[in-house]
């Protein structure tokens, strides 16, 4: 197998304002803490090519995803473009102008970073060079939280790493399930957040890149800190480094036997009274088809033993454990969620657990709903990668 990676930096300037997304309204920043990064891997055995790409944003429409993908003229080639989810990066989607009336979207921005993802993703095909791979996982305890449901918390790391010939790190990936928002609404300084200090530790102690992709962090699955500051970050993210290495190297690597991608397309009703208010005043693209449907997609990733499922938005941990399990019923050895992959359709709740409230302006314990395209939305998720994981073939998963 060959592998290929590279990066960018995707930080907007200050010359003009940068409304930061994630929390309020006319969150403008005032200085850089860390550089925003595109960061492409490239995974390529005799029969099969992926990219996985990882954008330090809030997240990134599926219309926007489709333009970067064919730009790049690769049918051949499945391309996954997933955010961090970072609410300290500018705003790329609609929501957190200087008011309630108005996009934050730079356009011009906009443009610019599309044609940076697409040659971040050029830049890692044509690096492919031989590797051998491991993964494996970890739990974490003491780091995040469920502020909507205590008690459903998923805090498995999810690991791969790739090394060359003599066994040094090539790439590490990581996959966990929290918000990247140590930093809080107050915070005026564009940061990937704990996201930040995990790359740059496993980069440190590793002599290779690190890129990070969030899993099933709806619910929401938060940091669990003392404060909100940079210190806390920075003990957040380098704990996580610490614990995912250290599992890293207790495994060994192998040849790998099978790298395989599959899709699902996927639609599901829009039904959000404040999604559709928001097509009115233009601040989101209105992508519903005549009778109100949204069209997506989920995909089933097998490297080696290690399965990923992808989602098009926040999935909640309830139905991430879900995933997870049926990917181990199905010969998974190691199994992660990769979130808001391909688009950004906000929360996908169980349905059971969907109640939208009286007055969404006002949404008290069921904010997430309406930060949802609607009920529909996890039924479609869930029934096509329940029917994708369970046709997978079992073979050549082992290292």
């Amino acid at each position: 197998m060959k592998i290929g990676y590279a990066q960018t930096t995707i930080t907007p300037s200050l010359d003009k304002p940068v409304f930061l997304a994630g929390f309020g309204n006319d969150r403008r920043a005032q200085t850089i803490h860390d550089d925003l990064y595109a960061r492409a891997l490239a995974i390529q055995d005799e029969q099969t090519t992926i990219v996985l790409t990882a954008l330090d944003l809030i997240g990134f429409f599926r219309p926007y995803v489709y333009e970067v993908i064919a730009s790049i003229q690769s049918p051949d080639v499945s391309i996954v473009i997933a955010s961090t989810h970072t609410h300290h990066g500018p705003d790329t989607m609609g929501l957190w102008g200087p008011d309630q009336k108005t996009s934050g979207v730079d356009l011009e921005y906009l443009s610019a970073l599309q044609k940076k993802i697409a040659d971040v993703i050029h830049a890692s095909l044509s690096a492919l060079e031989p590797a051998s791979v491991k993964w494996t996982s970890v739990h974490t305890s003491g780091l995040i939280k469920n502020a909507r449901d205590p008690e459903i918390i998923d805090d498995e790391l999810t690991l791969l790493q790739f090394v060359n010939g003599d066994g040094k790190p090539k790439v590490t990936l990581f996959n966990y399930p929290c918000h990247p928002e140590v930093l809080w609404d107050m915070n005026p300084n564009i940061t990937s957040d704990y996201v930040h200090s995990l790359r740059e530790e496993t980069e440190k102690q590793t002599g290779a890149p690190c890129i990070f992709f969030s899993g099933a962090l709806g619910g929401m699955l938060t940091p669990d800190v003392k404060d909100h500051s940079f210190d806390e970050s920075e003990f957040m993210g380098r704990k996580l480094a610490e614990e995912g290495l250290k599992a890293l190297r207790a495994v060994d690597s192998g040849q790998l036997t099978v790298v395989s991608f599959e899709k699902r397309l996927i639609k599901a009703k829009l039904t959000n009274i404040l999604y559709k208010l928001a097509f009115g005043r233009k601040l989101l693209p209105d992508v519903r088809d005549a009778m109100g449907y949204i069209t997506t997609e989920v995909n089933l990733i097998r490297i080696g033993g290690l399965w990923l499922a992808t989602v098009p938005g926040e999935l909640l941990p309830k139905l991430g454990l879900q995933l997870k399990a049926w990917m181990k019923e199905a010969g998974a050895q190691v199994t992660g969620v990769i979130g808001l992959a391909n688009d950004e359709l906000g929360y996908i709740l169980p349905v059971e657990d969907f109640k939208y409230p009286w007055n969404p302006f006002k949404p008290g314990k069921h904010y997430e709903e309406t930060n949802s395209i609607g009920k529909g939305i996890a039924p479609s998720v869930m029934d096509a990668l329940r029917d994708v994981i369970a046709s997978s073939p079992k073979d050549g998963s082992s290292q």
